[in-house]
C-alpha cells in the first residue's frame, strides 16, 4: 500500500532572490513535488517505518516589470515571478500566469472580503497561489492590475488607462499578452503557459492573444453572463435569503432587523437595475461616472460578459472551470450557468469567491485544482 502526505505539511517553503542560472533541470511533476510515497511495511515486520525527509524544495522570488507600449506612452506594471527548484535543480514546467480579477488590486492580490463579508484579516490571495504553486512544483508570474494605484495599495505605480475608460475590462487583455511575452524568461520555462484568472478576469484572459498560445486555461468563478443581470440577481438572490432569515428569526428585535436588510437589498436591486436601464438606453452622459467607472466601461463590460460562452467555446478542450459553491457575488442561477460552461472539466469546491474556506487557502483544495490542470496538460486531454 502506498502512503501520501501533502508536501506543505513537510515542505519549509524560503522565498529568496534569483540564485542565477542553474546547470541541471529536473521535469515538472507535482506528485512528485506536492506528495511524498513511501512503501508499505515488510508483512510481519516490527520496526517502525518512518517518513523519509521531503526533498529540499526552495521556492525563489523575484521581482520584475511587466512592460509595454500603449497609445505612445509605456505601461509598467511591477510583478512577481516565483520559480522552484529542488536538489539545486530548477524544475523545468509551464508557466501559471495569474490573472487578477475585479477591484484595484496588486501583484499580491489582497483581499479584504468576498465581496459581501468582510474578512477578519485581509487576505494576500494572489501570493497563496504563487506559494502553493511553487510547493507543487511549478513556476508562476502575477502582476499590478493596471487600475491599481498608489491610492489602493503603495506596491502599485499610476499607469495610463484611457483605453479601460473607452473599452471596458477587455482592454486589459494588452496586459495579459505582455505578462505572456515575459513567461518565457523564467527559469525552467517548457513552452507551456497555464492562464489562471478569476471573476472578471476570465473574459479578460479569453479576449487575449496569449489564450491561443496557452496549454491550459483556468477560469476561477467566471461571470457567465451578462454582468448587470448577474448583480441585481445576486441582489435579489441575497434579498430572498434574508426574508427567510426573518422569518425564522427567534426574537421580534431579529426579526425587524433582518427584514430591514432584506428591503434595503431589494431597494438596491432596483435601483442598479434602473441604472443598467439607463446605461444601455444611452440616458446618461458619457462623462458621467457610476462606482468610479466610465459607462463606456461599464458598457464594455456588459458587453464581454454577454459574450462568455462564445468566448469559451473556442478553448473548451484546454479549459477547467472552478466553482465556488459558497461564492455570495454570484447567484445559484448564475453558478449553475457558470458550471455549464462549454469546458473539458468543471469543478465545485466549498469555498467562496476567492476560493478561501475560513478566510483561507486551503492546500488540500488548492492542489486539488493544480491535480485538475495537470490532467488538462496531458496528451490524452487534448
Amino acid at each position: 500500500m502506498i502512503r501520501t502526505i501533502p508536501a506543505l505539511l513537510a515542505l519549509s517553503l524560503l522565498a529568496a532572490a534569483c540564485p542565477g542560472a542553474q546547470r541541471r533541470t529536473t521535469r515538472f511533476d507535482p506528485r512528485r513535488h506536492h506528495r511524498v510515497t513511501t512503501p508499505a511495511p515488510t508483512p510481519g515486520a516490527d520496526a517502525e517505518v518512518n517518513e523519509p525527509a521531503p526533498p529540499p524544495l526552495i521556492v525563489r522570488r523575484e521581482e520584475r516589470v511587466v512592460e509595454f507600449a500603449l497609445n505612445g506612452g509605456l505601461v509598467r506594471l511591477h510583478a512577481t515571478a516565483t520559480w522552484p527548484t529542488l536538489d539545486e535543480e530548477v524544475i523545468e514546467g509551464p508557466v501559471f500566469l495569474l490573472v487578477p480579477g475585479a477591484g484595484d488590486v496588486s501583484r499580491r492580490g489582497l483581499r479584504r472580503g468576498d465581496g459581501i463579508n468582510t474578512y477578519a484579516t485581509p487576505v494576500a490571495v494572489t501570493s497563496a497561489w504563487q506559494d502553493l504553486l511553487g510547493a507543487a512544483g511549478a513556476s508562476s508570474l502575477a502582476w499590478d492590475k493596471r487600475t491599481c494605484g498608489p491610492n489602493d495599495d503603495a506596491d502599485c505605480a499610476k499607469n495610463p488607462q484611457d483605453d479601460l475608460d473607452e473599452r471596458g475590462p477587455v482592454a486589459l487583455a494588452a496586459d495579459i499578452d505582455a505578462a505572456c511575452a515575459m513567461a518565457p524568461t523564467l527559469p525552467g520555462f517548457d513552452g507551456r503557459i497555464v492562464l489562471m484568472a478569476h471573476g472578471q478576469g476570465a473574459q479578460v484572459a479569453l479576449s487575449s492573444a496569449c489564450a491561443r498560445q496557452a496549454a491550459a486555461i483556468v477560469l476561477i468563478n467566471p461571470i457567465p453572463r451578462e454582468i448587470d443581470a448577474v448583480l441585481v440577481d445576486a441582489l435579489l438572490d441575497r434579498h430572498a435569503t434574508k426574508r427567510g432569515e426573518a422569518k425564522a428569526a427567534r426574537t421580534p428585535e431579529e426579526k425587524a432587523r433582518l427584514t430591514e436588510e432584506a428591503v434595503a437589498l431589494r431597494n438596491l436591486a432596483a435601483t442598479r437595475q434602473a441604472g443598467f436601464a439607463s446605461m444601455r438606453s444611452g440616458k446618461f452622459s458619457p462623462e458621467a461616472r457610476v462606482d468610479g467607472a466610465t459607462i463606456a466601461f461599464w458598457l464594455g463590460w456588459m458587453d464581454i460578459t454577454g459574450r462568455t460562452r462564445d468566448l469559451v467555446d473556442p478553448v473548451k478542450e484546454k479549459t477547467l472551470v472552478v466553482i465556488g459553491a459558497k461564492d455570495a457575488q454570484l447567484g445559484e442561477g448564475d453558478r449553475a450557468l457558470a458550471r455549464d460552461l462549454p469546458a473539458k472539466k468543471t469543478i465545485v469546491l466549498e469555498a467562496d469567491h476567492h476560493l478561501l474556506v475560513d478566510e483561507t487557502l486551503e492546500p488540500s483544495l488548492g492542489l486539488g485544482v493544480i491535480d485538475a490542470v495537470v490532467a488538462l496538460l496531458q496528451p490524452s486531454a487534448s
